[in-house]
């Protein structure tokens, strides 16, 4: 009987197997498994690579003087300034606001809602002109005095009238709106300094000194 047992439990023994090769045996593991992994990586690191490639290859050189470009919110380019516009230096500089002793100064900005990609043409006193875009700026140095700002869209012009002495700075914003059927532009009445404030966020894109 002794040696009868010690036969039933190896046969017992030899029909079973170990509870890890049982989990092995019951878990279905797809041949692409592996493969598809590999995939998704080697994907995230040439998504990476791209980028990066994409944040090197767009930087501007801050010294250097292009058109500017409006964009929608999507990147989509509107329409870009037909002279290059001054450098990001120039534009960081201008942004200080910092009052030159010897000439009156204006900024005329175009930051608003509701406004397109076209071109309004501003000049002073009917000789120093710019084209302006979208979140653009322009700044003027002028001869101390009285001086007639003018506004040109589509047969229509819009007047503005600037007094300061040496050392000022003034601030004249553009209102425009935008539809399919009609656009409009005006000068705004806002006040100086929330008209400075918008001018924190506009691109400078002419630089004019009367000589």
């Amino acid at each position: 009987m002794g040696d009868g047992t010690g036969v039933a439990d190896e046969a017992s023994g030899n029909t079973q197997q170990p509870p890890q090769q049982k989990n092995r045996s019951m878990t279905k593991i797809p041949t692409y498994s592996g493969t598809r992994r590999l995939s998704v990586i080697l994907s995230s690191v040439l998504a990476a690579s791209l980028l990066a490639g994409c944040a090197t290859s767009t930087g501007a050189d801050p010294s250097a003087e292009a058109p500017y470009c409006y964009k929608t919110s999507k990147g989509r380019v509107v329409a870009c300034t037909r002279v290059p516009a001054p450098s990001l230096n120039a534009d960081a500089q201008a942004k200080r606001f910092t009052p030159d002793p010897n000439a009156l100064t204006v900024y005329v900005v175009r930051r608003n809602w509701g406004d397109g990609g076209r071109f309004v043409k501003i000049s002073a006193d009917n000789e120093m002109a710019a084209e302006t875009l979208p979140n653009t700026m322009v700044r003027f140095k002028l001869k101390p005095g009285t001086h007639t700002f003018t506004l040109d869209f589509e047969g229509e012009r819009q007047v503005a009238t600037v007094d300061g002495k040496a050392g000022d700075l003034r601030f004249l914003r553009i209102d425009g709106t935008v539809w399919a059927w009609k656009s409009t532009f005006v000068w705004a009445t806002d006040g100086e300094d929330a008209i400075r404030e918008r001018a924190y966020k506009a691109r400078l894109v002419a630089d004019l000194t009367v000589k």
